[in-house]
């Protein structure tokens, strides 16, 4: 009788894109996720994945990655498009314009971000990119900024996932 295989390695970085695909820009992380799914839906190493943002969710989906990017569309007041790279544990702090990064799902990422810490579950490290969102309306599509801003997303994640892949 042969020793049954190791179970696989955890993937050492997990994109997570949470959202909502009938809401218009909420859609801007799955947006995201197929167009990394095109490069890194391939490779063991990465772990790509669509939620709604509810915390044990959120967290059962990085379990075992060393790093973890959370993409999700955001209403900070700054133009259409605008991308915000964030340390998901300083959700709340303002930044040097005295604005605060927020949206619909960010509530329910700090949860998640404290249960994580709770159980010490917190991945080394843990980003959000926002995409700024303009029209959250019922409906299929996004804006034109927003979709510019998923095309720099995606090359932003593409070079992060890649360093995170060299470095481990």
């Amino acid at each position: 009788m042969s020793a049954a295989a190791p179970p696989p390695a955890p993937p050492a970085v997990t994109v997570i894109g949470i959202g909502n695909p009938y809401r218009r820009d909420d859609g801007a992380a799955g947006a995201v996720l197929q167009r990394l799914a095109a490069q890194w839906g391939a490779d063991p190493r990465v772990r790509l994945v669509e939620l709604d943002g509810e915390s044990v969710r959120v967290v059962q989906a990085w379990e075992g990655s060393r790093t973890v990017w959370i993409v999700d569309a955001v209403r900070s007041g700054r133009p259409a498009g605008t991308i915000h790279e964030v340390d998901a544990q300083h959700l709340g702090d303002l930044d040097d314009s005295g604005k605060r990064l927020g949206g619909g799902h960010l509530l329910g990422l700090g949860e998640a971000v404290d249960l994580a810490d709770a159980l010490d579950l917190l991945p080394a490290e843990l980003r959000i990119l926002g995409i700024e969102g303009v029209e959250f309306d019922n409906g299929e599509g996004l804006s034109a900024p927003v979709a510019a801003g998923v095309a720099r997303a995606v090359e932003f994640l593409s070079n992060a996932i890649g360093a995170a892949l060299q470095n481990r």
